[in-house]
């Protein structure tokens, strides 16, 4: 019986395949690269968002700094962080190896909550009204005092959506880094004045305020008469399946000793 020779694929195939390989590795590696740029915390997966939440919280566990550790949690926009933050600990707690990562994310916790009901007894006290005084409207929170001056602690924009308007986001704190509500901003445009208050949003924050930028428009803020800062617009930006998108300003003011 004469076996007939094994065929043999032909070798431009072979080498064709390796060129477009090559090729493709060059092309996704060095010329067009993914890129991924002003994600929003809340559009992460939830082992990512769970990243997030412990690096906030071992940020907070160094630096007792509750409000910006709640500016950041409000970021994930969990419909109850203080919820989200106790199942993770819980569920760090049961590994002998994540103990420190627990007492983080419980301390935080327990800060955050502590401060909602606070806040919640504060606004409470606030808005109960006083038969005596016909004159008495009620609001929100506390109004921050209108003598202080305040600084950029940080800013940066989040890209969340192709649906999401391009949106300011400002948090202001007090100079103990408290979340600060009633204090009064003023957005100006060549168009427009629009006036501002912090504490219209407590699901966010008590020191909290939006505004919704209408693009190719510039604007200036002002902080109780102070103006803080110019040249505010929409910034185009890229969400993470790298749709085109308008992004949206976050604004962290602190107010000066």
């Amino acid at each position: 019986m004469i076996k007939e020779p094994q065929q043999r694929p032909p070798l431009y195939l072979l080498t064709g395949l390796a060129v477009g390989l090559l090729a493709g590795l060059i092309l996704a590696w060095i010329l067009w690269p993914a890129r991924v740029i002003g994600v929003s915390p809340a559009s992460l997966d939830e082992p990512y968002k769970e990243q997030y939440r412990l690096m906030a919280s071992l940020a907070f566990a160094a630096s007792g700094d509750l409000g910006r550790a709640q500016a950041r949690i409000a970021l994930l926009q969990d419909s109850d962080p203080v919820r989200a933050l106790t199942t993770q600990a819980q569920v760090a707690l049961a590994n002998s190896a994540t103990q420190r990562e627990a007492r983080a994310l419980a301390g935080l916790a327990s800060a955050l909550q502590g401060f909602v009901t606070d806040q919640a007894a504060t606004a409470q006290a606030i808005n109960t009204p006083d038969l005596t005084r016909q004159d008495q409207v009620s609001t929100p929170f506390e109004s921050g005092a209108e003598s202080a001056s305040y600084k950029l602690q940080d800013q940066e924009l989040v890209c969340d959506s192709v649906d999401t308007p391009p949106y300011l986001k400002i948090f202001v704190f007090d100079a103990n880094a408290n979340p600060q509500a009633g204090v009064q901003l003023v957005l100006k445009s060549e168009e427009d004045t629009a006036d501002l208050s912090t504490g219209l949003h407590p699901e966010m924050s008590p020191g909290y305020a939006e505004f919704i930028l209408t693009p190719r428009v510039v604007y200036s803020l002002s902080i109780n008469g102070d103006e803080m800062m110019g040249g505010i617009q929409a910034a185009a930006c890229e969400t993470e399946s790298g749709e085109p998108a308008w992004g949206s300003w976050l604004l962290l003011f602190n107010a000066e000793p």
